[in-house]
C-alpha cells in the first residue's frame, strides 16, 4: 500500500511540475473592457463581452456581458 501511495504522489508531482502557467485560463472578467473576453453574468454563469450601446453620458466604446448561447 505504501508503494502505491508513493507512486501516486510522485506521479502527481510530475504532472503538476509540467503544467505551463500560461495554459491555465484567466479568471473571467468582472467588468467588460474588450470584445471576446469571458465574463460572469449577473445570474452567475459565464458569458462573453460584446460591444453594446453606451449609457447616456458614457464614452465609447461600451461593452456588456452577454450569454454565450
Amino acid at each position: 500500500m505504501r508503494t502505491e501511495s508513493t507512486g501516486l504522489i510522485a506521479l502527481a508531482s510530475l504532472l503538476l511540475a509540467g503544467c505551463d502557467g500560461e495554459l491555465l485560463a484567466d479568471a473571467p472578467a468582472g467588468i467588460c473592457t474588450e470584445v471576446g473576453v469571458q465574463c460572469v453574468l449577473p445570474a452567475g454563469p459565464l458569458g462573453v463581452c460584446e460591444r453594446s450601446a453606451c449609457e447616456p453620458g458614457a464614452s465609447e466604446p461600451c461593452f456588456a456581458c452577454v450569454s454565450q448561447h
